[in-house]
Parts: C-alpha cells; structure tokens; sequence
C-alpha cells in the first residue's frame, strides 16, 4: 500500500548539509541496497517504516544503522527523515549508545522532537549556520560526544573531508604527516576503523548532496567530484546510495537545501565540499532541488 503525500509534506522537505552532519526530510523512492560511511537515523513520518540491517525486514518508526552497514529501508507513505553523523567527528558507538538508551525511554518523544526539527528548521533565518553542537540540540537535545583522533589522522581526515576531488595520493598524505605508508595507513585504519581507500569514495560520493541542484551534466558532476569519469561515478554512487545518480538529480523537485559552513569560512566555497568550485553558488535555502534520497 502507498499513500499520496500530502500538500504540508510537499511544501516541508528540505536538506540541511554540513561536513559533519547532515539532515533531511523528504521522499525516500525505492532504493537498493545502500551503504553508508555514516551513522544513519531513519525517523518515519505516518507509517512505520521497513528495515533490513542483514537481519531480515522488521517494521520499526526509528532505526540506528552503524558507519559502513549494508542495508535496506522502505516506508509506504514515502516520507522519513534521516539524520547522518560521520564517525571521524562524531563518537557514533557512544551517540547510538545514548540514542538507544533514549528510544528505550520514550521512542516516541525522541521521533517527535526529530520531525518538529522540520518545522523549527524552517522558521531559522536563512542566514543561520548551526554548530554541531546546536545541530544535536535541536534534533535530541543535547550535544552528542566528539570523536578524538590521532592529530596526524585528524589532520588527513580535514584534508580530505574538505578537498574530495584532490588526487593526493596516499603516499603524499603520508608524507604530509611524517610517516611512512605502511606506518600511516596501518594508523589510519587503527583509528578510524575503516581503510583510507573506503573513506575516500564515501567522502566523495557524500560530495554529491552540495551539487543536486547543478545545472550541469552528470559527467561534469563526476568530474567536479572528483571521479575519472562518469562510469566510475555511476557505479560508485549506486552502491553507496542505492540509486543511480540520474535518479537523485531528477527527483524530489521541491526539497529545499541549506548548506552549513563554518562560520569563520563564509559562503560555501570550493573547500566546502570538493577542490573545484561550484557550479553555482549555494544559496542558504534552494528551492527547485534534487534528493539524494528519492525518485519521483
């Protein structure tokens, strides 16, 4: 069973981006299999939604899926919001921790205040830029707690999260930091959890939320992102989101998107999400947009 959704869910989606967090409300379409590098939150709307983590489908209104998890989500009526905190910035085992704790108290209270966030994001001033630590607050009431890294790590994790399309090999991080290439990746992993290589596809694929409203094709996005070509950028975004890119960029036509930066870097600029600048700049709330989420 589907629902049509209604005239205040249509008007209500939107997309708030930064390079730690990110929050959405909108279509879900009819994904694949995706695979984050990200803690993902999926909050349902109306009806329950449909989740498989591996384990087989179970029916739930909130679901925590851990960094790199393969799994699947459905919703009937179409609409969810999801909430995506990266694991370099964020202390996800310890943010989940707390968060189940909270949906064993009141999951219900937890999902109303996630979606009046949708309405309290609306009525921000567009010239607004939330902290992490408002971010948290606004969506659960408290900060969640930092993730520490090595310095040398959390040096490369910067570089990379703000220049994706940067060819820098690992070799090259490496030496950035000091350290010889089996000695770095060796720490890379070790505190991070996952291998340099993984990290950098999911941070470019993730590159794609600051370019679904550009007026260019699909092989210029791939490129501006940073893939060799529009092949490599079809198939990696496929398996990371569950839908092929064209998909993303065609649908949910009214999502509306606010792109968070430092305060201290001004308007979004080519450090904000690749080594290219934008094809247009990114205005505090957009109207005309895609979803990475959802076709239409």
């Amino acid at each position: 069973m589907s629902f049509t959704p209604s005239q205040e869910q249509e008007n209500s989606r939107l997309m708030l981006i930064g390079p730690h967090r990110v929050f959405y409300y909108g279509l879900l379409g009819r994904p694949g299999v995706r695979n984050f590098g990200c803690a993902t939150l999926y909050v349902s709307d109306l009806e329950p939604l449909q989740v498989n983590i591996g384990n087989g489908w179970s029916a739930r209104h909130l679901a925590w899926v851990p960094p790199y998890t393969p799994h699947r989500v459905r919703t009937a009526d179409r609409h969810l919001a999801v909430v995506m905190l990266e694991p370099e910035y964020t202390d996800t085992v310890m943010a989940g921790a707390c968060i189940q704790r909270k949906l064993q108290e009141n999951a219900s209270a937890v999902r109303a205040r996630i979606l009046e966030g949708v309405m309290r994001l609306q009525q921000v001033t567009t010239s607004a830029r939330l902290s992490d630590a408002e971010f948290d607050d606004l969506l659960f009431g408290q900060p969640l707690p930092r993730r520490l890294l090595d310095p040398r790590v959390s040096h490369v994790v910067d570089h990379i999260c703000e220049n994706t399309a940067d060819p820098c090999s690992a070799s090259c991080l490496a030496d950035s930091q000091g350290l010889s290439l089996s000695r770095f990746l060796h720490l890379f992993k070790a505190e991070t959890g996952i291998c340099l290589r993984k990290y950098r596809a999911w941070r470019r694929a993730r590159t794609l939320l600051y370019h679904v409203r550009s007026p260019s094709t699909l092989t210029d996005i791939a490129l501006e992102t940073g893939y060799p070509d529009s092949t490599h950028f079809s198939h990696s975004i496929r398996r990371i989101y569950g839908l092929p890119p064209r998909d993303i960029v065609s649908g949910s036509r009214r999502l509306r998107i606010r792109v968070q930066v430092t305060a201290s870097k001004g308007p979004p600029s080519a450090s904000t999400a690749s080594s290219r600048k934008f094809a247009q700049p990114a205005a505090a709330m957009v109207q005309s947009s895609a979803s990475p989420w959802a076709t239409r």
